[in-house]
């Protein structure tokens, strides 16, 4: 027997895949815009990233853009992330966003470790409050121009 899918989930799927995909090309377009404007060294790179995972709680779209760097004397890499995300759950649609900086060495206002620069999560009952409630997640990331700033690095 074939695997039918009803009508409405059709449409909500659509809605939700159309959504993710605009999203990221917002976010892209935002990211993109502080590497050239800003110095993240030599060996610097930012690497956008569109992730479905499977999770206990159901299924997570997840946007990720993130930016390695490496500091003077920074063996290892550290990394600039802006992230976005929706998770299907029982209970509702978990809508996620978080700005983080894991550095190796200290940097601008940050000492070494993982900071939380922003994050927001909420849950939503329907399919359409949840995108829109993402839509303005990625766009307060997408006002959080200042970080590489923050982080001490200087515009070109």
């Amino acid at each position: 027997m074939a695997n039918v899918t009803p009508a409405h989930e059709t449409e909500g799927i659509a809605l939700l895949l159309t959504t993710v995909s605009r999203l990221h090309r917002r976010l892209g377009d935002f990211t993109t815009g502080l590497h050239i404007a800003y110095d993240f060294g030599d060996g610097s790179g930012l690497v956008p990233s569109l992730f479905v995972e499977e999770h206990p709680a159901g299924p997570e779209l997840r946007l990720e853009h993130r930016f390695g760097f490496f500091a003077r004397g920074d063996a290892d890499g550290s990394e600039l992330r802006f992230r976005a995300g929706v998770t299907v759950t029982p209970a509702g649609y978990v809508v996620t966003a978080a700005v983080e900086a894991d550095l190796e060495l200290p940097r601008g206002e940050y000492g070494a470790g993982v900071h939380t620069l922003h994050r927001e999560r909420a849950v939503r009952s329907s399919l359409t409050d949840a995108l829109s409630l993402l839509e303005e997640q990625v766009a307060a990331v997408c006002a959080m121009d200042d970080v590489p700033g923050r982080l001490g690095f200087a515009t070109r």
